[in-house]
């Protein structure tokens, strides 16, 4: 199962720069279905017999991490694995395999997993990275109304030959019209265009204003935090956002 951005058309396939998202199951059989998903996602990357082992490797670890430390007792699965393309920043495409869950604090220390204090099976994904994973606040793509929650992620660099086609609208209107649809998806409803701004800028009312202009996105905080990202990173962009709302103060607040 596969759910597709399908608001306004956004396309969701890795090559257009979309997020397939595809639920796990709540048993023993979650790596096996984590990796059945992600292996049919890799042919069109053109990636190595090696880097397609290492993927697969890391995919089970992050779901066997979801089964043993973010699992509701009850055995309902609210978990989900993400699998989309971004820029790394340098000039090239990277893979980007995330694995959500609904519980937002890590085990025991309630801390996340740092260098010093993961487990065995992040300890495997820091190392086939070379230090490319981390983790943070963020909400479900496949529920309604969405969940709040925490993914654990991992990136690849991609063969230079594996590029992405620029198929996402690029002028500032339609581009921030994209975004928006994004953000209501993960239950992100009250972002709106700017006060006294024009057509390609949105507000959450609370400090966060995110621009598009010259074919990228802007992002400034109350706080003063800032971000810029391509449009043709749409996806990651969106990621982004959600994760400086889900660690605002006023993320707890219920508004959606």
């Amino acid at each position: 199962m596969t759910k597709a951005a399908t608001m306004c058309e956004i396309p969701w396939r890795l090559e257009d720069g979309g997020c397939a998202a595809l639920p796990l199951p709540a048993d023993d059989s979650i790596a096996r279905v984590a990796r059945s998903h992600v292996t049919a996602l890799l042919p069109a990357l053109g990636l190595s017999v090696q880097d397609v082992h290492d993927i697969k490797l890391m995919v089970s670890e992050l779901a066997t991490n979801v089964l043993q430390h973010a699992m509701p007792h009850e055995g309902a699965s609210a978990a989900e694995l993400w699998v989309y393309q971004r820029g790394d920043g340098q000039g090239r495409d990277e893979l980007v395999v995330k694995a959500f869950d609904t519980h937002r604090d890590w085990p025991a220390s309630g801390t996340a997993p740092h260098r010093s204090d993961h487990g065995r099976g992040l300890k495997i994904v820091e190392l086939l990275t070379q230090g490319r994973w981390g983790h943070h606040p963020s909400r479900s793509r496949l529920r309604t109304p969405a969940a709040r929650g925490k993914a654990t992620w991992f990136a690849l660099p991609l063969p230079r030959t594996v590029r992405r086609r620029d198929v996402w609208r690029v002028e500032g209107p339609y581009a921030t019209k994209d975004l928006r649809t994004l953000l209501v998806q993960r239950g992100l409803g009250h972002f709106q265009p700017a006060e006294g701004a024009d057509r390609a800028a949105l507000s959450d009312g609370r400090g966060l204003t995110v621009w598009c202009e010259e074919a990228r996105f802007r992002w400034r905080t109350g706080a003063g935090e800032t971000g810029c990202l391509p449009v043709t990173d749409i996806t990651e962009a969106c990621e982004r956002i959600v994760e400086l709302c889900e660690a605002s103060p006023a993320a707890g607040s219920g508004l959606t």
